[in-house]
């Protein structure tokens, strides 16, 4: 039970990172219409790079484990770029829940 509860908060993680991908893409130019662009194109980014690398369906020769990790490396990439969009308490958090997550995965495997 805990190991689904678990992979479904990895689920949430996941979208977090991609929402949070979108913010800092969002926050790297003062104005205009190419925030939106780059916000957009960050979250492509990581959404294909998850897709590519991490996903457990993709088709790699990478482990799980390492898939696991490298998962977890990405998020917390997304959590810096929190962080550097002046989110530092939400940054925290996010990093906190996803190291907790790792930490889980890697136990129960």
């Amino acid at each position: 039970m805990l190991a689904g509860a678990n992979l479904a908060l990895r689920f949430l993680l996941e979208l977090c990172g991609l929402a949070a991908a979108a913010w800092w893409g969002f926050h790297l130019l003062p104005d205009g219409p190419m925030r939106y662009v780059l916000a957009l194109l960050a979250a492509a980014v990581v959404g294909v790079f998850w897709a590519i690398v991490v996903a457990p369906k993709a088709s790699n020769p990478i482990a799980p484990l390492p898939r696991v990790l490298i998962g977890s490396g990405v998020l917390l990439l997304t959590a810096i770029g929190l962080w550097a969009t002046d989110q530092p308490v939400l940054a925290g958090e996010f990093a906190v829940l996803i190291l907790l997550n790792t930490i889980v995965m890697v136990v129960t495997g």
